[in-house]
Order: structure tokens, then sequence, then C-alpha cells
């Protein structure tokens, strides 16, 4: 059974790789990544920096996920700031599918009283017409203010 830095490092890894499909592990190659994900925890990294650094730029097609993660974790590591301290993510995750709950255990979805939401994201179609609309109406003000030309061209 691993011990709570390794558990804390594989949860981590999980969180930050989840949005990306292609970069889906098994426990044990989450269990092997877990020490270079613990060292960068202990070198002051958080989550959004482990992001940064694993998920841009991944190959088309993706043959091996465990290796281009050993490789960039190992690569991209930084060296530790002596005054930089470990960030430390006190909020209890569910230890079945790593979602934050109030107190640690397993949420109530994956305990089978309450059925899981889909995230609220965005508005749909509405919303992205009307943010064109918005973009659309910069444009033309900033091309109108710099009397730009349809190509271009400064005609003032």
């Amino acid at each position: 059974m691993p011990d709570e830095q390794t558990r804390a490092a594989i949860a981590v890894l999980y969180r930050v790789i989840r949005p990306e499909p292609r970069l889906r592990l098994g426990e044990s190659e989450a269990r092997t990544l877990a020490p270079l994900v613990a060292q960068w925890l202990e070198h002051g990294a958080t989550p959004a920096d482990l992001a940064r650094a694993l998920l841009p730029g991944l190959p088309v097609p993706l043959h091996s996920p465990t290796a281009i993660l050993r490789n960039r974790l190992e690569r991209k590591l930084s060296p530790a700031h002596p005054d930089v301290r470990p960030a430390v993510d006190h909020r209890p995750e569910c230890t079945k599918c790593n979602d934050p709950v109030p107190e640690p255990g397993i949420c109530r979805p994956c305990a089978g009283l309450a059925t899981r939401r889909a995230p609220a994201v965005g508005g749909g179609a509405g919303v992205t017409r009307a943010g064109a609309a918005r973009v659309r109406e910069a444009v033309r003000a900033a091309r109108d203010a710099l009397q730009l030309g349809p190509n271009g061209v400064n005609v003032g």
C-alpha cells in the first residue's frame, strides 16, 4: 500500500492529466510516476505548474503516455528554491474519483447516494454567437479608431 506522500502525488497527477483523454494511466503507471510528481511538489510546484509542463504540445499520435510524462517530469523539473515550501492542498478528495469532497472518504455519487451532475460550462451556441458579435464589434471599433480600411491599410 502506498504511503501518504505517494497517494497525494498520484492524486495530483490524475487531477492534472484529467483534461487530456490521451493521457489515461493505470494505477501501476501512476504509482511509477508518483516519485517524480512528489519531487515537483517538494520543489514548490503547484498542479497548475505541472499542467503547464505536462499538457501542451503532446505528439500526435501519442504512443506511450507514461513515457512522455516521465520524460517531461524529469526534463522540466526546476531546481528547488530554499524559500519555497511545498504546496499543500488541504482539500480532501474522493478516494475513488478524486473529486473534491467536504470530508475525507468517498463522494455521494461514488457511494451510490446521488447522481453525478454534469459540469455547467458555458451557455452553448447563444453565448458563442454573442461573444463572436462582441469580438466583431471590437475589431470594427479598433479599425475605425486607427482609420484602417477593410484590407488593413491605413487610409487616414
